[in-house]
């Protein structure tokens, strides 16, 4: 008897563009998004995040949210880099990247006066002057 081959049943798996997923994961987008544009732009009015998290694990080896981190460490240290070049030329890039990296301020904090008054209490040693 020979074997026969398993007929495979239900829907071919999706196939993504790559690149446009890779650029839409580096723009922050979430996989609801990512799913909402793919089906508009492929005109699969069935497309969900599942689908589109089930693609990424077949494509990268990895589920949707580590590979989202990834691309969204590269969009920082990229963003990061503009902000440093625009700091160069431009103050209020500077200022910014100084008060949200360094934690400085415009205006720094008043002293404010102790709840109760503090008390000074002199006493006055033995053996003192005469005058006193």
């Amino acid at each position: 008897m020979a074997e026969e081959k398993k007929k495979k049943v239900g829907r071919p798996p999706v196939e993504l563009d790559e690149r446009k997923f890779e650029t839409m994961m580096e723009h922050g987008y979430t996989c609801e998004e990512i799913a909402a544009r793919f089906s508009r732009d492929m005109h699969l009015p069935t497309l969900n995040a599942d689908t589109v998290s089930r693609w990424c694990k077949r494509t990268y080896g990895v589920n949707f949210k580590d590979f989202s981190d990834k691309r969204r460490r590269v969009r920082d240290g990229h963003l990061r880099e503009l902000l440093l070049k625009q700091a160069e030329t431009n103050p209020s890039v500077l200022i910014f990247c100084a008060k949200n990296w360094l934690g400085m301020r415009d205006n720094p904090e008043e002293v404010k006066a102790p709840a109760e008054p503090i008390r000074i209490v002199v006493e006055k040693a033995e053996g003192g002057n005469a005058g006193d």
